[in-house]
């Protein structure tokens, strides 16, 4: 009798142990808040890789994205979770340009043990003083490199 109560609890001890070794969820976001803006060159459509970049500055905010002057190609845009809209003023050589962007923020649930991501779709240049705006991937995802093509 000693021993079928030292087997059950050896039972009982294996089953809580292989209970709590089961995989945790997978809490992995693929969402970003960052839009990928790439630059081109108006007349050839390539990819211009050295564009001269004084200043950006979102408006309506203190931070700086770029304070002193930077060659660049790429550049990732933030955009603000608590608005519909964000801002951007750019000081390049190409003069002063401002960029305004919208989207629909939205959230949805990873699972009980992760809690909510945000989403960030229907993104559209609703104001841009480019000389051309192309989005070419609406919604946000960490993977895709490349959202906005702006030409000058």
């Amino acid at each position: 009798m000693r021993f079928m109560k030292k087997g059950a609890l050896f039972i009982l001890a294996c089953i809580v142990a292989l209970a709590a070794c089961q995989d945790e969820a997978d809490c992995t976001s693929v969402t970003t808040n960052f839009a990928n803006l790439q630059f081109y060159e108006l007349e050839s459509g390539e990819t211009d890789t050295a564009v001269v970049v004084n200043s950006i500055k979102p408006i309506d905010s203190d931070s700086i994205l770029v304070s002193e002057t930077t060659i660049v190609g790429t550049i990732q845009l933030p955009l603000n979770a608590n608005e519909a809209s964000t801002a951007f003023v750019f000081e390049t050589e190409f003069g002063r340009d401002t960029l305004v962007l919208s989207y629909k923020v939205s959230t949805r649930l990873i699972s009980e043990d992760c809690g909510l991501e945000v989403l960030f779709t229907e993104l559209e240049s609703i104001r841009n003083d480019f000389d051309s705006i192309r989005i070419v991937n609406d919604i946000l995802v960490e993977d895709i490199n490349e959202d906005i093509r702006i030409y000058n």
